[in-house]
């Protein structure tokens, strides 16, 4: 199911990029300087916003790639040497490329002026993957715990690394913490396309505003993401049709 959410969230961030950049590729130098017109176009609140928005878009597509790489192999990687050296190395770039990700869509998200955000910042601090990375490839020696007022440590139980497994340990309150990383990357990814699902929402009804037959044009690309979501699979004929074949559980006994 998680490949799914991987294809859904490519898929997300190319037709993101299509809608930008089909507004970026219509200036010419009647149009006068650049950052003017991109933000006259995009209906953005400050013509600075254009730079966060091609950095969001690249760095969502880099930290995906590194992120399926490691649910295809692992702590392990794909030459299954027992190096512990990798495996820390394996583990400290997921859990950061997560973040990174992360951080991205919540800027798209800011730039994109959909409501709730601080809902959705809480939401994203709230992810498992996030207090892992916090305690583990960040704040290992000093992570501020809230709820207890004080500073932990925390270390990777290096013997468990292994596979999608990843146990750590606090070495202040010595209480010791078991990690599935498949079910807590699977959650990452799950939240991650439903910010971008929002955030290209958005996108379109503000550039598009008074366009409704353009609004429903590209609303429909986005609902191919839907089906890849689901686990279905959307095939175009010739002539520009879709046909959907998506996939259920029967709940026939044999």
């Amino acid at each position: 199911m998680i490949e799914q959410l991987f294809k859904a969230l490519h898929h997300y961030n190319e037709a993101y990029r299509e809608l930008i950049n089909e507004k970026a590729m219509r200036h010419t130098p009647d149009h006068g300087d650049f950052e003017v017109f991109i933000q006259s176009a995009l209906k953005l609140t400050k013509p600075e916003d254009w730079g966060f928005i091609c950095s969001s878009m690249d760095i969502i597509n880099d930290s995906l790639l590194g992120i399926e790489h490691f649910r295809k192999y692992g702590l392990d990687g794909p030459t299954k040497y027992d190096d512990f050296g990798e495996k820390y190395i394996r583990l400290y770039g997921v859990l950061n490329a997560t973040y990174i990700q992360q951080q991205a869509l919540l800027n798209l998200h800011r730039i994109a002026n959909v409501m709730n955000l601080r809902d959705i910042e809480n939401t994203v601090a709230n992810l498992k993957v996030r207090e892992v990375r916090n305690k583990l490839g960040a704040h290992s020696v000093d992570y501020a715990n809230r709820e207890a007022g004080n500073t932990e440590s925390f270390v990777p139980v290096r013997f468990t690394l292994s596979g999608m497994r990843c146990d750590y340990y606090n070495n202040t309150t010595l209480q010791h913490t078991e990690v599935d990383l498949k079910v807590i990357l699977g959650e990452h990814i799950e939240l991650m396309n439903d910010m971008y699902d929002a955030i290209y929402r958005k996108s379109v009804s503000t550039i598009y505003k008074s366009n409704k037959d353009k609004i429903e044009e590209l609303l429909e690309k986005i609902d191919d993401a839907k089906v890849l979501r689901n686990g279905g699979i959307v095939m175009r004929t010739p002539d520009g049709k879709r046909i959907f074949i998506t996939a259920f559980e029967s709940d026939k006994q044999e």
